[in-house]
């Protein structure tokens, strides 16, 4: 399967054209260049085809009147609801699959558009989440009963929704690139997170804990419960079964292919992982959150990150580099790299001079040779 988008005239997106989104794409830029917006424009695609992919299987199974009718102003949060609904919006995202057939999404002029049909060896079934920067407030805010109630915008309350399904079937949660983990119990009726950090006498709670460790910790718990416990049955039966159960209609459904054959892929969209994390530590970071979800998943998973880090980039090239072994952290092949600048983007995968590939990071060591060139005017050299 293969995913591809192209965006016009979305806010701080003038021409935007990805041909190929890789099981890891990362996304770098200045500060309001967009890497969030096309990060939430690529999971709110994904998630319109989830829903096409659902009525076509509901259609091809005898089901003809599906519940599963898509409005464009139902599915828009927050930004996406201001920016989308203007004149000259253009969205088009294609899967072709395994079998060469193409199904678009497109969003122009207001309008909606799915694909009418996909075949049944087509289909997929996926979930979306959602990794917002706004994490760190997590800890704090399960520790306040009075904050259930509270509203913090849409993306937030995803990333806490999967948080909180991580925290009740997850029960240790390992954060080595800050050497620590995390153990999670009921108590009273109310969860507990504490920090067990390397050289010190007593766990604390994660509340109490740094603010890097408040923003990775729940990072790293999402991460490992869809890498190790996530249910794509128990999903797929909230989204297929119940309503046929629901709606007296199970008689009529005679499907073609069981929902256990759908292909499953979770993907995962994370702002700035490197929130509050020392540089180290945010290298350290990444390569565990790809071992964790690439390479030692249950479940399919794509990753997907907005970073302002020049030190996670440059990184990227020690995760391809073949090893003696051979062996690679992540194969070159999964990886996409691109650079927002001025509404537009620069793929930066590119080959060194004996062709192996490589991440051109040249254009991110700017600042510091800024630095350095107006150090030596201030001194006279």
């Amino acid at each position: 399967m293969k995913e591809s988008i192209t965006i016009k005239n979305l806010g701080p997106l003038r021409d935007i054209s990805i041909d190929e989104l890789r099981p890891l794409t990362v996304l770098i830029g200045a500060s309001g260049s967009g890497k969030s917006m096309l990060m939430k424009v690529i999971s709110l695609m994904r998630y319109l085809y989830k829903k096409a992919n659902v009525r076509a299987y509901l259609a091809n199974s005898g089901i003809r009147r599906s519940p599963f009718k898509v409005r464009l102003d139902s599915v828009l949060h927050d930004e996406l609801r201001y920016y989308i609904l203007k004149e000259g919006v253009e969205i088009i995202y294609t899967v072709t699959a395994d079998s060469g057939r193409s199904y678009v999404v497109s969003i122009a002029n207001k309008k909606l558009q799915l694909p009418k049909t996909i075949d049944d060896h087509d289909l997929i079934f996926t979930k979306e989440a959602w990794i917002s920067e706004t994490r760190n407030v997590i800890p704090m805010w399960k520790n306040n009963p009075a904050n259930s109630k509270g509203w913090l915008g849409f993306f937030f309350h995803e990333t806490l929704a999967d948080f909180e399904a991580a925290a009740a079937n997850e029960r240790h949660i390992g954060m080595r690139f800050i050497n620590a983990d995390m153990t999670i119990s009921l108590v009273n009726g109310t969860r507990r997170f504490m920090l067990n950090i390397a050289g010190t006498d007593e766990p604390i709670e994660l509340r109490f804990a740094s603010s890097g460790m408040q923003t990775a910790a729940p990072l790293s718990t999402v991460a490992q419960y869809y890498a190790r416990s996530f249910s794509f049955k128990d999903a797929k039966r909230r989204s297929v079964l119940n309503y046929l159960y629901d709606s007296d209609r199970l008689s009529n459904f005679h499907p073609q292919i069981e929902l256990s054959d759908i292909r499953s892929i979770i993907n995962m969209h994370v702002e700035e992982p490197e929130l509050c994390l020392d540089p180290s530590a945010q290298i350290r970071l990444v390569a565990e959150l790809a071992d964790t979800t690439l390479n030692h998943a249950q479940n399919e998973i794509s990753l997907t990150f907005a970073t302002h880090s020049p030190y996670i980039v440059n990184a990227l090239n020690l995760f391809i580099c073949k090893r003696q072994d051979g062996s690679t952290l992540i194969p070159h092949e999964k990886l996409a790299v691109y650079r927002l600048a001025n509404g537009n983007l620069i793929n930066l995968m590119s080959t060194d001079e004996q062709g192996r590939p490589i991440v051109d990071t040249s254009d991110l060591s700017a600042p510091m040779e800024n630095i350095y060139t107006e150090y030596l005017s201030l001194i006279g050299e």
